[in-house]
């Protein structure tokens, strides 16, 4: 083993590497294993307050500050995390929230992961119906969990 694999196994963080155009994403053991903990009420609202000030500046057609693009990644990363260990019913809001905002900004293939993520996740909540409009409307092929038919309109 080299000094660099020891560095990466002792550490808990990813390392990308881009090779010939190829993006490689190399994650520790320690990071892999470590278990998935459940978000705090006040972890849940420190999101869906960020969340909230991201769609604001949608709505008002501000200019996204670097710190706000760091804010929607680190906000999204938070949230894709949690979900992992404990899907809770007010993520729907917050990522149709992320979707919304990604759309609006021209990051397709990010609002429609988060649009699908609530109809994967959250199927019975009330953005579920949203998501799929949304989708609707950006041209994808809708395929609910509960629904084999795929349409496009």
């Amino acid at each position: 083993m080299c000094l660099n694999e020891k560095f990466f196994l002792k550490s808990n963080f990813c390392f990308n590497d881009f090779y010939y155009g190829y993006k490689f994403v190399f994650y520790t053991r320690s990071f892999c294993s470590k278990e998935k903990e459940k978000m705090t009420p006040e972890e849940i609202q420190e999101i869906s307050n960020m969340a909230d000030k991201l769609l604001k500046k949608v709505y008002a057609a501000g200019l996204f500050s670097p710190k706000d693009n760091e804010n929607l990644i680190t906000t999204k990363l938070k949230l894709d995390e949690a979900l992992l260990g404990s899907p809770n019913p007010e993520f729907a809001s917050i990522y149709y929230k992320l979707g919304y905002i990604y759309s609006h900004r021209e990051l397709k293939d990010d609002s429609i992961q988060c649009f699908q993520t609530i109809l994967d996740n959250f199927s019975d909540s009330p953005y579920a119906v949203r998501a799929v409009n949304e989708l609707k409307k950006m041209g994808v092929n809708v395929v609910t969990p509960g629904n084999t038919d795929s349409s496009s309109k």
